[in-house]
């Protein structure tokens, strides 16, 4: 026949087993979690980073005008009247490439306050 005392230390020792349990699971789980929401934001992309900020960029321009001029003789001008007409068409084209990078350092720490 068991006693009052030994009972009571049974008891004890699967509570304490269960909660030993749970503490080593903890780990475990917040790991896993950690896990899932670092893949969650990798999914949406590069984490951005306002106190250290850089880029590059590539601009291209160039430009090309032509100019053609043509004189007519003796060509109607109204009122029956006849001059010599010049006539000009201009066509133009442009383009331009600028290459470079930007840096955003660290901000002073006055704006973050």
């Amino acid at each position: 026949m068991r006693g009052q005392g030994q009972t009571t230390v049974e008891y004890a020792v699967v509570i304490a087993v269960a909660v030993a349990a749970v503490l080593v699971m903890q780990i475990y789980m917040k790991r896993g979690f950690s896990g899932k929401l670092r893949a969650a934001a990798d999914a949406v992309g590069e984490q951005y980073a306002p106190k250290d900020t850089t880029g590059t960029f590539i601009v291209r321009s160039s430009s090309d005008v032509t100019t053609t001029s043509t004189m007519f003789k003796d060509e109607p001008v109204g009122g029956g009247t006849t001059a010599d007409v010049m006539k000009t068409s201009t066509v133009a084209s442009e383009s331009s490439t600028r290459t470079g990078n930007e840096s955003v350092g660290p901000f002073s720490t006055d704006l973050w306050n």
